[in-house]
């Protein structure tokens, strides 16, 4: 129900903030990560760290007003002091837009995928995965402003083929269908007869947003979204629900923060920002005799978090943020009662979208 109702408020934003935007030839989508997080936890019995890396930059062109090509590319590494994982994929995608309803544009496309999976034991020995995907897609694009469009995408993967190293066989998959949405951000080439000056301040009423999420497997929505109020402030909510079909789990969380923006009129801004939010984490559970079923709490979480981040204005809609994040975060088990303490330290780049 929860899922439900923020796709209907996604749906409706893109009613309520459409623009006349229109995909031309020479267009580029935008979109990536880069995020590297150091992760310790620490309970009465022992103490555990792990690492995060993860670089995933995406770029599609506009070949015609109607047929876009594009891929992203993803590499990663993380691991603890047992094992490493290093994972890397290649992405193909073609895209073709066929319909324009004012601000809507309907497509249909297709996507490949090749990723390896490099798992090395720090006392010797590797494996490796390989898996090779086919997908078919289709969606919505729309626009929120001239640069900026949210994306409502069935993705359905048609085979995949994976194969292991260690077990020297091949596995044939397939047949899921997941509905996906997100942020797309768009470079529209210059109307040089018609130069624009960009604007790099904010004002009040302003929305900064941001987030993704798929419907299909393991289900979740991450939103995120932050009001302008004047002199630099802003206040806002990160909000996260997760719903695990399989193991009949879930989890809700809630995070509200405030930021600063320093250096108003100049492109490049620094920012300070601070939350602190509250997460549950719930399961389905079932008495052996009557086969009665409910959901009880496996933990709370309370956590408090710091960032220093420095935004630079792309254009008068997206920004590149570069954040450095120190996060606390304290779980009370809903069953024993006992307590563990984790501790996360994070950097990484994102792209931001400003509504106006």
């Amino acid at each position: 129900m929860i899922i439900r109702y923020l796709l209907c408020s996604f749906f409706m934003l893109g009613l309520t903030l459409g623009a006349q935007a229109q995909l031309q030839k020479g267009s580029w989508m935008v979109n990536g990560i880069l995020q590297q997080r150091n992760f310790s936890l620490n309970t009465d019995l022992e103490s555990f760290s792990s690492f995060d890396l993860e670089l995933a930059p995406e770029l599609s062109y506009m070949v015609t007003k109607h047929l876009m090509l594009g891929g992203q590319l993803g590499i990663g590494l993380r691991g603890n002091v047992d094992r490493r994982f290093a994972p890397v994929s290649q992405h193909l995608l073609v895209r073709h837009f066929f319909k324009r309803l004012d601000n809507f544009y309907l497509f249909y496309g297709g996507e490949l995928m090749f990723s390896k999976f490099t798992i090395t034991e720090v006392g010797g020995g590797s494996r490796n995965i390989k898996i090779k995907s086919a997908f078919l897609q289709s969606g919505v694009m729309i626009f929120l402003q001239e640069a900026i469009g949210l994306e409502f995408l069935f993705n359905y993967e048609m085979i995949s083929f994976q194969a292991d190293s260690r077990l020297d066989r091949t596995f044939t998959g397939g047949g899921l269908l997941q509905l996906e949405g997100r942020l797309q951000f768009f470079i529209h080439p210059e109307n040089k007869s018609n130069p624009r000056q960009t604007d790099y301040r904010f004002y009040p009423g302003d929305w900064l947003i941001g987030g993704n999420f798929q419907i299909g497997g393991n289900d979740f929505v991450r939103p995120e979204i932050q009001r302008f109020w004047g002199s630099g402030w802003t206040t806002g909510l990160r909000l996260e629900t997760e719903i695990n079909v399989s193991f009949d789990s879930s989890v809700l969380g809630v995070t509200p923060v405030v930021r600063k923006y320093f250096r108003p009129e100049k492109k490049g801004k620094l920012w300070l920002q601070a939350g602190a939010g509250i997460q549950g984490n719930y399961a389905k559970v079932r008495d052996r005799e009557t086969m009665e079923e409910w959901w009880t709490t496996i933990d709370r979480t309370l956590s408090a978090e710091g960032t220093i981040g420095w935004s630079n204005l792309i254009s008068d809609n997206f920004a590149l943020d570069f954040f450095i994040t120190r996060r606390y975060a304290k779980s009370f088990s809903g069953i024993g009662g006992s307590t563990l303490e984790r501790s996360i330290f994070s950097t990484g780049l994102t792209v931001s979208g400003l509504l106006r």
